[in-house]
């Protein structure tokens, strides 16, 4: 990684490379900081332990999952909520590391946990679903169950993609990304994103 102007940018970006291909128990911090470059020591000095350089990792990733949702921004909530989603397929697929890194969470996560950085990412998510005309008699764990099943659906896509090039080439796996977004859209009729 180098020395940057913002080290502790570069350590959570070689961090969230890390998590993602290893969760959380599969990662060491001396091999964050052999790819950092730095010792570990260097690292504990902006971060004091593994977890909470882990729990920067997921707070950026909300992070950029809310700046998605507002960049994604319509006047109409169902209209939002399919630009947000078809935003976070393309996103899914350029940077698939968010996807792995979200399901390593959900794997590495228990319920007695301290923190949840992506409650607040989700709450945003079923808010908009409830704001619908369909979604707004929805209880919210109907909304939540709509809102996984197709984020679910987008990091499956996103984590699968390698696989599928190797197994049926690049230009099937570029149909398949393409024939997504109608099947995406079907999916957010269940969401109230699609008429």
């Amino acid at each position: 990684m180098g020395r940057q102007d913002d080290p502790r940018a570069g350590y959570i970006a070689v961090a969230t490379r890390q998590f993602a291909a290893q969760g959380y128990h599969g990662t060491s911090l001396a091999a964050l900081a052999r790819e950092a470059g730095v010792s570990k020591q260097a690292l504990l000095h902006f971060f004091s332990t593994k977890e909470r350089l882990y729990a920067e990792v997921l707070a950026a990733l909300a992070t950029r999952q809310c700046e998605g949702i507002e960049a994604a921004a319509r006047p109409d909530p169902a209209e939002h909520l399919l630009a947000y989603f078809q935003g976070l397929r393309e996103a899914a697929l350029e940077r698939p590391e968010d996807a792995r890194l979200v399901v390593r969470a959900l794997l590495d996560s228990h319920e007695g946990a301290r923190v949840w950085p992506m409650k607040d990412y989700l709450d945003r998510l079923v808010a908009l679903v409830r704001q619908t005309q369909d979604g707004r008699d929805l209880p919210e764990a109907a909304a939540l169950a709509r809102v996984f099943s197709v984020i679910g659906a987008i990091q499956y896509l996103a984590i699968s993609a390698p696989a599928l090039s190797g197994m049926y080439g690049k230009d099937a796996a570029d149909r398949v990304a393409a024939e997504f977004d109608g099947l995406m859209a079907g999916a957010l009729a269940g969401v109230g994103a699609a008429r």
